[in-house]
């Protein structure tokens, strides 16, 4: 059966109040990102302890880590930072919680050739893979409008550029339409590589840029690729990334909402 997620710093940068309010809308997956002292792993030593003593809730399982490792440029010193020392405390924290996934970035475009960017990419990433998996986690990369990996076709060709078939996709179809993208296009083509999925919506506004939006009600077109992705065989997780606010009530609603739309699209 199909089963939502969310991000716990869409509904609080409080931990441990995203997971009060998430049961309370009946979800029981969480994704961990940021908490009020930062993005992890960079977080306080108390930060730490409450993650891991939330990671121990038997109620409650953990589906990934995000710890926006790479959305930098190539080049950038915390690259080295990340290789050195921040994805070692990662994984450490992962293995505490018991979180089976990572997610990666496929680094910031800038002016290079595109094929260059993705041969160096590639390499960093491999090697970042290849960690996780001696650790027991998988990578998953995910398709990000800034970076190389904008489309998730665009990931897909990095993912084979990486080579490493333990490398899989967290694919975000939003992400996808920032980056000029069609996610019905390449739905096809990234399903098979898909390991994580991240779902929330976009609108124009009034001046022609993309805000965020209550999720079926933009243009990413939910309504038409949820009944897809639950006749491929797509268990989960369903995971809630509201992107706008009130942080409470958008998630909320983004909840309710998608919850109505998985049920209609069975």
């Amino acid at each position: 059966m199909a089963y939502l997620a969310i991000v716990t710093d869409e509904i609080s940068g409080d931990p441990e109040t995203a997971v009060e309010l998430g049961i309370e809308w009946g979800i029981t997956h969480f994704e961990v990102r940021s908490v009020a002292s930062g993005r992890v792993p960079k977080v306080s030593d108390r930060d730490w302890g409450r993650l891991v003593r939330l990671g121990r809730r038997q109620e409650i399982q953990w589906t990934a880590i995000s710890p926006g490792f790479f959305k930098v440029p190539l080049g950038d010193p915390s690259v080295q930072e990340v290789l050195k020392r921040d994805l070692d405390r990662a994984i450490q924290l992962a293995q505490e919680m018991g979180i089976p996934k990572m997610i990666f970035f496929a680094f910031r475009k800038d002016d290079r050739p595109r094929k260059e960017a993705v041969r160096e990419a590639s390499a960093i990433l491999a090697e970042c893979a290849d960690r996780c998996a001696e650790a027991g986690l998988l990578f998953v990369l995910e398709n990000e409008h800034v970076c190389w990996g904008d489309t998730g076709r665009h990931a897909l060709e990095i993912l084979e550029a990486i080579g490493r078939s333990q490398a899989r996709l967290n694919w975000d179809p939003c992400n996808c339409v920032w980056a000029g993208g069609d996610p019905h296009e390449e739905f096809e083509a990234v399903r098979p590589r898909m390991a994580h999925l991240h779902i929330k919506d976009t609108a124009l506004d009034r001046w022609g840029e993309f805000r965020g939006a209550p999720i079926g009600m933009g243009v990413v077109g939910w309504p038409e690729l949820l009944p897809r992705l639950l006749r491929s065989g797509w268990n989960g997780p369903y995971t809630v990334e509201t992107h706008y606010g009130p942080k409470v009530a958008a998630s909320r609603e983004c909840t309710e909402r998608l919850r109505r739309l998985l049920v209609a699209s069975l």
